[in-house]
C-alpha cells in the first residue's frame, strides 16, 4: 500500500493556499451570477494553471520539469478551447461542432496523456506487472461503462461520419488518461500531498468530462452547471498540485505491488461484474443491439482474463513469501544453533582448561559447592590436590611444548584411572585436583594409591623423550558439610605435607580434634623409575 504524507500547512505553500483561495473564489462567482459572462470564469481557471505551473516549477525545482512543462503545453491550448467555447455562450450561439475548439480540446489531452507518461516514467523503482494489471482492469471497467452509456449511444444516434468520430474521440482519450492515472494510483509508494492533488485533478477532469459526454450522448438531463464546475475544480487542483512544495519530492514505486488487499480486490472483482449488471439491467439500452451484448461479453471475458492473471501474481507473491518465511525461518533456526553452539563452547571455555580440556578451578568450584553441601556418612566425598614433582625442570630442560605435551599426558592418565561419576580438574601449573563422589576414607586410601601407580611408567613425548614424572597427593575426606574453600585448604595442607615428606607419596588430612598436624600416608615411598628422579 502506498504511503501519504500528511499535508500541513506552511509558508513554502503560501502560493498553493492562494491560489487555492482565489480558485475557489472564482468558482463561487460562477456559481451565484447569472449573467452569460459567467462563462469566461472557466477560460479564467484554464488559463491560470498554466501560469500556476511555470511558477510552481521555477521556485520548486521538481526532479524533472519535463512532465510540468508537457501539462502546462496542454493546458495553453484546452484554455483556448475553453476561451472559444465561453465566447459563443456570451453571444448565446450555438458552438459549431467539430470545430477549432475540438481539436484544441483534444490536441490538450494527447499533451496531457504525454505528460502524465512522463510523470510516471520519472518514478524510482521497478515497475511491477501486477500493477499494470490492475490498472488494466479499472481501465476495462471504465471501457465497460463508458461503452454503454456513451459510445453505443452516439453510434446509435444518426451523426455522420465526422462529428461521430469527434464524439467518440473524447471518452477514448478520457480512458487513454484514466489508465495512465490507475497505473500512476496502482503503483506508488510514496504519496505526497502534490501527487494526490494531481490524481484529484484527474479524477475530477474524468467525472466531469463522463458526466457531460453521458447526457449528451443519452440526452438525460442535468443542470449545465454540474459539468461546468467540474472543469474549474479540476484546474484548481492542477494548478494547486504544481505550486505545493512536495511537487519538489520523488515519488517512488511500491515495492509490493503484488501483494493485493481485500479492498482492492473487491474493487477488482466489482469492476469485473459490471458487464453482467449492465447486461441484466438492460441499462443503456445494452441489449437493444447484438452488437452491444456482444462488445460488453468481450469486455466481460477480457476483465476475467486479467483478474485471472491478477490472483495468479497474488498467488505467486503468497508463495514467495511463504518461501520467503520459511527461508528466514531456517535462517532463524541455524542461527540459533549457531548462538547456542556458540553459547556451549563459551560456557565450555569459561569452566575447562583450554590446554588439557579438563575442568578448570571454577567449575571445581562449582561441584564443590554442589557435593559437599550434601555430603554425610552415609554419603562421603574425597577431594585429592595433586602438584607434579620436578615438572619446572621438565619446562627448563626440554623446553615448554614438552612441558605443556608432559600435562595433557597427565591429564589422560588421570581421566583413565577415575570413575566417570569424579572430577578431574587442573588448576594451573602442574596442580591438579581430583573430586571423587562416594568414597569412604578406607577406600580413598586405595584409590589414591591408584592415583600413584599412574605415575609408573614414563611418558614418551613427540621427540621421543621419555619423562620419569612422579606426584605428591593431599588428600581430604569428608563426611558433613563443608565449605568448599575449607576442604580446598585442608587438602592443599596435606599436600604441603607430603612433598615436605619427600614428594611421590600421599598424605591425609587429620581434623584437628584428631591430631594437630597431617601425617603421610605412605612414609618414604620414593619409586625408582629406573633413572633419576626429576624434582
Amino acid at each position: 500500500m502506498g504511503k501519504v504524507h500528511v499535508w500541513l500547512p506552511s509558508r513554502r505553500d503560501a502560493a498553493a493556499w492562494a491560489y487555492a483561495a482565489a480558485g475557489t473564489a472564482v468558482i463561487v462567482t460562477y456559481l451565484v451570477t447569472s449573467s452569460a459572462a459567467r462563462y469566461m470564469l472557466g477560460a479564467v481557471m484554464s488559463a491560470s494553471v498554466v501560469f500556476a505551473i511555470v511558477v510552481g516549477v521555477t521556485r520548486n525545482k521538481p526532479p524533472s520539469v519535463l512532465p510540468w512543462y508537457l501539462l502546462a503545453a496542454a493546458m495553453a491550448p484546452y484554455a483556448a478551447a475553453d476561451t472559444i467555447w465561453s465566447l459563443y455562450q456570451v453571444r448565446g450561439v450555438e458552438v459549431p461542432f467539430p470545430g477549432v475548439a475540438d481539436w484544441l480540446y483534444l490536441g490538450a489531452y494527447l499533451l496531457l496523456a504525454a505528460g502524465l507518461v512522463a510523470l510516471a516514467r520519472q518514478q524510482a523503482g521497478r515497475l511491477h506487472w501486477a500493477g499494470l494489471l490492475d490498472a488494466g482492469i479499472v481501465t476495462l471497467g471504465a471501457a465497460t461503462v463508458s461503452w454503454a452509456f456513451i459510445i453505443a449511444p452516439f453510434l446509435r444516434s444518426e451523426m455522420s461520419a465526422w462529428p461521430l468520430a469527434v464524439s467518440i474521440a473524447y471518452p477514448v482519450t478520457d480512458l487513454v488518461l484514466l489508465s495512465i492515472a490507475a497505473r500512476l494510483m496502482l503503483t506508488t509508494g510514496t504519496r505526497t500531498p502534490s501527487f494526490l492533488l494531481v490524481i484529484g485533478w484527474l479524477l475530477v477532469l474524468l467525472a466531469a468530462d463522463g458526466l457531460y459526454y453521458g447526457t449528451l450522448a443519452t440526452g438525460t438531463v442535468i443542470p449545465e452547471d454540474v459539468a461546468e464546475v467540474g472543469w474549474m475544480v479540476s484546474s484548481l487542483l492542477l494548478g494547486a498540485a504544481a505550486l505545493h512544495s512536495s511537487v519538489a519530492r520523488p515519488t517512488q514505486v511500491a515495492q509490493d505491488q503484488e501483494r493485493l488487499s481485500r479492498r482492492r480486490l473487491s474493487i477488482l472483482i466489482a469492476l469485473t461484474l459490471l458487464g453482467p449488471l449492465i447486461v441484466l439491467a438492460n441499462a443503456g439500452g445494452a441489449q437493444d443491439q447484438p452488437v452491444n451484448v456482444k462488445v460488453i461479453v468481450a469486455m466481460m471475458a477480457s476483465l476475467s482474463l486479467l483478474l485471472v492473471l491478477r490472483i495468479a501474481f497474488l498467488a505467486g507473491y503468497a508463495q514467495g513469501r511463504a518461501t520467503e518465511a520459511r527461508t528466514h525461518a531456517d535462517a532463524l533456526a541455524e542461527s540459533l544453533r549457531e548462538q547456542a553452539l556458540l553459547q556451549e563452547k563459551l560456557s565450555y571455555q569459561a569452566t575447562h582448561d583450554p590446554l588439557t580440556g579438563l575442568a578448570n578451578r571454577a567449575l571445581l568450584n562449582e561441584r564443590l559447592e554442589s557435593a559437599l553441601g550434601r555430603c554425610s556418612a552415609i554419603s562421603p566425598r574425597g577431594l585429592l590436590m595433586l602438584d607434579l614433582d620436578g615438572f619446572k625442570d621438565v619446562n627448563d630442560t626440554l623446553g615448554h611444548p614438552a612441558g605443556d605435551e608432559l600435562l595433557v599426558d597427565v591429564a589422560q592418565r588421570l581421566t583413565a584411572r577415575v570413575r566417570k561419576q569424579d572430577l578431574v580438574a587442573r588448576l594451573g601449573g602442574d596442580e591438579f585436583a581430583l573430586l571423587v563422589d562416594n568414597v569412604d576414607e578406607s577406600t580413598l586410601h586405595h584409590y589414591t594409591k591408584r592415583i600413584l601407580d599412574a605415575f609408573k611408567d614414563p611418558f614418551t613425548l613427540a621427540q621421543g623423550h621419555l619423562v620419569h614424572m612422579t606426584t605428591s597427593i593431599g588428600a581430604r575426606s569428608i563426611t558433613r558439610p563443608t565449605a568448599p574453600s575449607d576442604a580446598l585448604r585442608d587438602a592443599d595442607t596435606a599436600l604441603y605435607r607430603a612433598k615436605t615428606a619427600g614428594k611421590n607419596q600421599a598424605a591425609f588430612f587429620e581434623p584437628p580434634q584428631q591430631s594437630s598436624s597431617s601425617t603421610p600416608l605412605w612414609e618414604g615411598v620414593r619409586r625408582s623409575r629406573g633413572g633419576p628422579e626429576n624434582s
